[in-house]
C-alpha cells in the first residue's frame, strides 16, 4: 500500500480549512513557524505542503511578506458572470433567483446546525447591520453590512457547497448593482423593511425552526427581488427623461 507524504496530509488538511471557511479568503496564515507548531508537523513538510497549495492557486504569497488565502478563488466562477451581466442588463435576475434559492436552504440549514457561536455571530452580524442602516452611512458600507449579515447565516450553514456559490454569488451582485445602491438604501421604509425581514429570519434560526427560517429568508427574497425590479425601472425612467430633456428641453 502506497504511503501518503506527510506534506500531502498537511496540504489536504489545510485546503479543508479552506474549503470549510474556517479559514477565510484574504485571510493571512500564521508564520511557518507557528503554522507549524500548532499542527504538529516539521517546518520542511508544511512548506512543502504551502507550496502545493500555492501550485493549486489556494495560497499566495505578497510583497512584503506573509502568506494567504487567495482572495479570489471564486473568480473562475464570477469574471464569467459580470461579464455577461454586464452585456445583457437583465441578467441579474436571474442571479437573484439563484441567490433566493440559497439563501432560503441556508437559512433553513442554519436553524438545524448553528452552533452557539454561529448563533452569537448572526446576532452580532444583526446588530451591526441594522445600526448600519439607521445610520448615515453611504450606500456602500450599508451594502457590505448587509452581506457580511447574510454570510454569517450561510457559514452557519455548514454546508460548504452552499457557502462557496452564496460568496460566488454575493461577489457578482455586488458588481453589477451599484448603480441602484442609493435607490435602495436611500428609502427610510425600504430600509426599515429590510431590517424587519432581516429580525424575522434571525428568530426563526434561533428558535431553531427550519421551515419558519427558509419561509422568512424566501419572503425576504421575493421582496427584495420585486424592490429591485421597480428601481431598476425608476432609474432607466429618470435616465430616459434626462435624455428626453436634453434633446427636446429648452436652451
Amino acid at each position: 500500500m502506497e504511503r501518503v507524504r506527510l506534506s500531502d496530509q498537511i496540504a489536504k488538511q489545510l485546503e479543508s480549512m479552506i474549503a470549510e471557511g474556517v479559514i477565510k479568503q484574504g485571510e493571512r496564515l500564521p508564520s511557518e513557524r507557528q503554522l507549524a507548531e500548532r499542527l504538529g508537523v516539521s517546518r520542511p513538510s508544511l512548506r512543502e505542503a504551502i507550496q502545493k497549495l500555492g501550485t493549486k492557486g489556494l495560497i499566495t504569497s505578497r510583497h512584503g511578506g506573509g502568506t494567504y488565502v487567495s482572495d479570489r478563488l471564486d473568480a473562475a466562477f464570477t469574471d464569467p458572470l459580470i461579464a455577461l451581466i454586464k452585456e445583457r442588463g437583465d441578467a441579474e435576475f436571474d442571479t437573484l433567483q439563484v441567490r433566493m434559492e440559497l439563501e432560503s436552504m441556508a437559512a433553513a440549514l442554519a436553524a438545524e446546525r448553528a452552533t452557539e457561536s454561529d448563533r452569537k455571530n448572526i446576532e452580532e452580524k444583526y446588530a451591526a447591520m441594522a445600526e448600519c442602516h439607521a445610520s448615515t452611512a453611504d450606500a456602500v458600507s450599508k451594502l457590505k453590512a448587509d452581506i457580511a449579515f447574510h454570510l454569517a447565516i450561510v457559514e452557519a450553514s455548514h454546508n460548504v457547497v452552499v457557502a462557496h456559490l452564496m460568496r460566488a454569488v454575493m461577489t457578482v451582485l455586488e458588481a453589477s448593482i451599484g448603480e441602484y445602491l442609493d435607490a435602495f438604501y436611500g428609502k427610510p421604509p425600504f430600509v426599515t423593511d429590510l431590517t424587519r425581514q432581516h429580525r424575522d429570519i434571525v428568530d426563526a434560526i434561533q428558535a431553531r425552526d427550519a421551515g419558519a427560517a427558509r419561509a422568512a429568508a424566501r419572503r425576504h427574497m421575493e421582496h427584495s427581488f420585486a424592490s429591485y425590479r421597480g428601481f431598476q425601472a425608476e432609474a432607466r425612467l429618470s435616465k430616459s427623461a434626462r435624455l428626453h430633456a436634453s434633446l427636446f428641453g429648452k436652451g
